[in-house]
């Protein structure tokens, strides 16, 4: 993520959308289970030390890797995308045409599609 960061051709103005995305993209790998998750996985900690299962260790550390993934895909991997899409590193965020006749630089898809409704409308009305 530090190179697409680096080598993206960016205006000065999209400093802090780059630093962001660059935080997001730390947090991401550096993932731990979150907090609401905590109370429950205490709980399992406790009957996986009185369990006699000698793999149960184990799969306690899958079920603790898995809520860790899971916490970051759903918290922090649209946080991600919507910060690279804002600095017009995703093809959502890329446009090279332009919705209202060859801009460059990212557009909302929202306003493409905004600017592509009221293009019809105005041809319909004539």
């Amino acid at each position: 993520m530090a190179a697409a960061l680096r080598d993206a051709e960016l205006q000065p103005q999209d400093g802090g959308a780059k630093a962001l995305a660059r935080r997001y993209a730390v947090l991401i790998d550096e993932a731990a289970p979150l907090a609401k998750y905590e109370e429950p996985l205490k709980v399992l900690r406790k009957a996986v030390q009185e369990c006699s299962d000698p793999g149960a260790e184990k799969h306690l550390a899958k079920i603790e890797a898995a809520l860790s993934a899971h916490s970051v895909a759903s918290d922090l991997g649209p946080k991600l995308l919507a910060a690279l899409t804002a600095l017009g590193m995703t093809a959502a965020g890329r446009n090279t045409k332009g919705a209202t006749g060859g801009g460059v630089g990212p557009v909302s898809p929202v306003a493409s599609k905004l600017d592509e409704l009221r293009a019809r409308r105005q041809q319909r009305q004539g």
